[in-house]
């Protein structure tokens, strides 16, 4: 059986012109080490193209490597994507004899996810799926002999890695892809093959990952086997009202199709979910869940007719069926991966709204002259230079250079103008004591930009009008992120925890045992909540407890330093070692709040159903 015959088999349709193309060089990267980079446009098979030559050697049993290890940006992609990689695994098994109920139990054992959370972090099983950071810390962090594992470095070498939706490993400082750039050409120096999969990746994210030299895997116009999409019809909307919102809802499902609802900040995705959960079967998913819940949400998508969800289901979710899409406005990055969940197969049809997101109808209608949504409605000829700045009269905004004619000097002359966001504090307080008409060098955009900074979000603005035909073409849409992100990647500072990382991975062999060495795998800072019931309670009595990691919930340290007065009684966890030298946990009070660590809360501030509720 050669290599298509298998494919047909276990995926039960033809593979794609590109994909034996990509496997034809997997297969030479497998041998010799080296990468590949895979750019496709969303639902076009790249997860397929990249794991097919590896499971093909469970039939023909010649062994390159012995380990796949398939990365991911966060948690909430892992589960969904170990369940699709152990169906294929169970069709192998039988195909090779195994029972029904022999090849879901032996698929369990050969999958196996880490997510960081595990004492080990040694990668057992044929597969594994994992995180970014979780793959760093295994890589990288303390091996001490007698007490953490050393061979992690070993499971790699023997590995094929992939890195899928590599256009989501980005912060706020790039420290994540310029350590990834740095781990990369350590792996390749070592031999191992990687593959890099995207939808959308601008250029310069390419260089500060060290994979643009690559050749790209791409679909080539005289392809006769490539994916084909539905047809998704975009609109824009300033606002959507509730009954707009209902009825859009209820036309979806009267024609049997799901519906999608992505909002840019948690607060705002429970807010919609609470009104939209009469219209049908629906469902929840954000970041804000335990480990344990969140993976039983991911099981439920399939059967659900309404998900409401954060950024968590913006790539790599393959969700049958979805005919509606509905989303606040977002990077351009984003918004193609949002709407590119919708009429994901040939001959279906869907549509996206676009929204603006806590849009003020009364700001627009009273400052209109002020009004900016995107730099199509700058009202100055001759801008040149945009910049996010820091700037003292109006906090964090964008600063355009200007060039005007001074007609009394009656030469040129440079002339700075400011646009503001409604989520700047500075910005509210002006309009809210009517000032801001009087500020003549300043520009307001009538809506909040966060989580995102108002830079890309208007210049995102500008593109929205093109975004369905960014679903279709590659390269139109890396040109006009190129576009939007240029002043992000030009202006970026490199972050100074970077250094210490960028030594440790020049100056050390990466496959012998590193010394002592805490690497700092993300400059954002987080903590952990965890909810138990009658904490308090558990507290006073000084009772050790039974600590479940699947139970933990992970958030940023902001989000928790802004909410730590909302919950009434906070306990740190304690981790000792008994008489027995076996580790127990205690709980005790504190109000001290420090990142790294483990929170308890009481279980009355969260809920199955929404999550940590403050």
């Amino acid at each position: 059986m050669d290599i298509i015959d298998f494919f047909k088999r276990v995926t039960n349709h033809e593979p794609y012109d590109y994909q034996i193309r990509a496997w034809e060089k997997i297969n030479k990267i497998l041998e010799i080490g080296g990468k590949i980079v895979i750019e496709i446009p969303t639902a076009g098979g790249k997860t397929e193209a990249a794991i097919i030559p590896y499971l093909y050697q469970f039939i023909s049993n010649d062994w390159k490597v012995t380990k796949l290890i398939y990365v991911l940006p966060t948690r909430s992609l892992v589960e969904k994507q170990a369940e699709r990689i152990r169906n294929y695994i169970k069709k192998i098994l039988e195909m090779k004899g195994y029972s029904k109920n022999e090849a879901e139990e032996l698929s369990k054992k050969l999958v196996q996810i880490e997510y960081g959370l595990e004492e080990t972090h040694a990668f057992l099983g044929f597969v594994v799926l994992t995180t970014w950071d979780t793959f760093l810390y295994g890589l990288a962090a303390h091996r001490t002999v007698g007490d953490r594992f050393t061979f992690p470095c070993g499971a790699i070498a023997q590995s094929l890695v992939v890195f899928d939706e590599i256009q989501m490993y980005q912060d706020e400082n790039l420290y994540m892809p310029r350590l990834i750039g740095l781990v990369v050409k350590r792996l390749v120096e070592a031999n191992v093959p990687m593959i890099f999969m995207t939808a959308t990746l601008p250029t310069e994210l390419k260089k500060i990952l060290n994979i643009h030299n690559e050749e790209q895997i791409n679909i080539n116009p005289e392809d006769t086997k490539k994916p084909e999409r539905g047809k998704v019809v975009v609109e824009f909307k300033e606002k959507l009202s509730d009954e707009e919102l209902s009825n859009e809802i209820k036309k979806a499902i009267n024609e049997r199709k799901k519906v999608l609802i992505i909002k840019n900040t948690v607060n705002d995705a429970i807010e919609v979910y609470e009104k939209v959960k009469k219209f049908g079967n629906s469902l929840l998913l954000h970041s804000r869940f335990t480990v344990e819940d969140r993976a039983e949400k991911e099981k439920e998508i399939d059967n659900a007719e309404i998900i409401v969800a954060t950024q968590v289901v913006e790539a790599g979710l393959d969700l049958p069926n979805v005919g509606l899409v509905i989303t606040d406005l977002a990077p351009l990055d984003a918004l193609i991966q949002r709407i590119g969940r919708c009429a994901r197969r040939k001959g279906e049809k869907g549509k996206a709204i676009i929204v603006l997101p806590n849009f003020d109808e009364i700001s627009y209608k009273k400052f209109k002259e002020k009004i900016i949504l995107g730099f199509k409605d700058v009202p100055l000829e001759n801008s040149y230079m945009a910049l996010l700045v820091d700037n003292k009269d109006y906090g964090k905004v964008i600063e355009m250079v200007i060039e005007i004619i001074d007609e009394k000097k009656e030469e040129i002359v440079q002339k700075k103008f400011y646009i503001g966001d409604l989520g700047n504090k500075t910005i509210r307080e002006l309009i809210k004591n009517n000032k801001i008409l009087k500020k003549k060098d300043l520009y307001l955009i009538p809506y909040s930009t966060q989580p995102y900074e108002p830079l890309i979000m208007i210049k995102s603005f500008d593109k929205i009008e093109s975004v369905s035909k960014y679903l279709h073409d590659i390269f139109k849409a890396r040109e006009a992120l190129d576009e939007v992100y240029k002043e992000y990647y030009e202006n970026n500072i490199v972050p100074k925890d970077y250094y210490s990382a960028y030594i440790y991975f020049k100056e050390l062999k990466l496959f012998s045992t590193p010394p002592e060495y805490e690497l700092k795998t993300r400059p954002e800072m987080f903590a952990m909540l965890y909810p138990l019931k009658n904490a308090e309670e558990k507290a006073k009595n000084k009772e050790t407890v039974e600590f479940n990691p699947k139970n933990v919930i992970r958030v940023s340290y902001n989000w928790l330093k802004n909410n730590w007065k909302e919950f009434k009684k906070k306990f740190e966890l304690i981790k000792k070692y008994d008489d027995k030298n076996s580790w127990v946990y205690y709980i005790k009070e504190t109000e001290r709040l420090q990142p790294y660590k483990i929170y308890i809360v009481d279980d009355e501030y969260y809920s199955k159903e929404v999550g940590i509720i403050v």
